[in-house]
């Protein structure tokens, strides 16, 4: 069993001084597999990780947290989120940029409907945009 410790600061700093900061400092406990790598991202879209009991390669059984972050210095990746065969989330990742996500539900509406229920997401994938990325992912499950 391992803990996620996660030191994330914002402020804001303004010729007057600091108008506004944040820490969102937090832990994950009960942290089991974890992936670390870094991926060469095409300009299609490939599987970053997936979702499920099947114990193989890039396979978590769920997430506890999932940060993406775009290496490149100056294209952007497109990542989805996907519930397969029910709903998708995209979510462009500036150069240098991150994503992070901390679990597994998902509820998308295209046309602003009333919210119904979380569906669990099943695929982590992403494509670059202009040319090749390198994509770090760094994620892990429950033990």
């Amino acid at each position: 069993m391992a803990t996620l410790s996660i030191e994330n600061k914002y402020s804001v700093t303004l010729d007057s001084g600091t108008r506004y900061a944040i820490d969102l400092g937090n832990s994950v406990t009960n942290v089991g597999e974890v992936i670390n790598r870094e991926m060469a991202v095409p300009t299609s879209e490939v599987t970053l990780i997936n979702v499920g009991a099947t114990v193989a390669a890039g396979t978590l059984t769920d997430i506890k947290f999932c940060v993406i972050k775009n290496l490149d210095d100056t294209n952007f990746i497109r990542d989805r989120l996907e519930d397969t065969g029910a709903m998708t989330s995209d979510h462009k990742i500036a150069a240098g940029d991150h994503l992070v996500v901390f679990n597994t539900k998902l509820s998308v509406h295209a046309t602003g409907g009333a919210f119904s229920a979380f569906g669990d997401i099943d695929t982590i994938s992403a494509e670059a945009d202009t040319a090749e990325c390198l994509v770090a992912v760094f994620a892990g499950e429950s033990c």
